[in-house]
């Protein structure tokens, strides 16, 4: 493939984004799922080389070369698309979570799955988006109106199905209850600082749009706000004593057994590669992360209890 590729003469800017065109093509022939970001394509890094284009010797056709792969990019959506795909906590949680607890892809893929549901699910019910023990308004936090509320009771809903659907499936939390009735819902709460985490939902930018962080929500602990999803110090000690106690437990699970007595037991010929895994290794990984979540989970609740009350011992209710 390389070889059809024009060598030193690709010197300039203009040849140099040719020559980026073609390794794109070029890759794609090669790789048929090729469709990677631009900062993550070694394979177009590999033909260019191979052409003895690079920002050292021949500056010119690199930067040529990579404003074609850009160009390439933005027409394929191949970095907004890693954004779509990350655009949210839960979906960079869960990642981050698997690249942990599995880094060399061993585990089938469900089982992986379950082991980081029994870690993130607990982690994410602590970030307050909504509230697992208050069943009969479908979820909805202290403080916080329903996503569809009643003009007569935001604390009820109007349309139960989609409240469900954009909770749970969307994220949405709701926009806080009057002070009036967020106070009688959280007595601790005061004027100041429920004028204060107003102004942080809906004044405050924060980092390029997503990501902001306050030291006081409406409960007087701190949250962070990435993609506008709420994020607590129990979710973050929840998800890491989750992949810590599922590291441990996959850790402690039984080696592997031979490939050839596993063959001889299922009738399956030797000559055929199985793939074959340590006994257990779902349920240990799911109670290890079920266990080292629930460690963390204690651990994050208290450190926000102690927040809290320091919070409110040099805050005088405000009426």
């Amino acid at each position: 493939m390389t070889s059809q590729l024009p060598g030193q003469a690709t010197k300039g800017f203009i040849p140099g984004f040719r020559a980026g065109k073609r390794a794109m093509y070029q890759a794609a022939e090669v790789n048929p799922s090729y469709g990677v970001n631009t900062i993550q394509d070694k394979e177009f890094q590999k033909i260019l080389q191979a052409q003895g284009i690079n920002f050292k010797e021949t500056p010119k056709a690199f930067l040529g070369a990579y404003a074609s792969r850009v160009l390439g990019d933005i027409v394929a959506d191949e970095t907004r698309g890693v954004y779509w795909r990350y655009n949210h906590p839960i979906a960079i949680a869960e990642k981050v979570t698997q690249k942990i607890i599995d880094p060399n892809k061993t585990l089938p893929r469900y089982t992986s799955a379950a082991i980081g549901a029994s870690i993130l699910t607990p982690a994410f019910a602590l970030s307050g988006a909504y509230d697992p023990t208050n069943i009969s308004e479908l979820g909805r936090p202290k403080g916080f109106k329903q996503n569809r509320p009643d003009s007569e009771d935001p604390t009820q809903s109007i349309e139960p199905g989609t409240e469900i659907f954009e909770r749970f499936i969307q994220g949405r939390q709701g926009r806080p209850l009057a002070y009036e009735k967020a106070q009688e819902e959280i007595p601790t709460l005061t004027k100041k600082r429920y004028a204060n985490y107003m102004d942080f939902l809906y004044n405050q930018a924060g980092i390029l749009g997503v990501a902001k962080v306050t030291p006081e929500n409406l409960q007087g602990v701190p949250e962070a706000r990435l993609f506008g999803y709420p994020v607590s110090i129990p979710t973050v000690t929840t998800a890491v004593g989750g992949v810590l106690g599922a590291r441990t437990a996959l850790a402690s699970a039984p080696r592997t057994p031979q490939a050839q007595q596993m063959a001889l037991l299922s009738n399956i010929p030797e000559n055929i590669p199985t793939k074959i895994h340590p006994k257990g290794q779902g349920v240990r990984g799911t109670v290890g992360g079920l266990l080292g979540g629930a460690a963390g989970a204690i651990a994050g609740v208290l450190a926000n209890q102690a927040i809290a009350a320091s919070q409110n011992d040099t805050q005088l209710p405000m009426y």
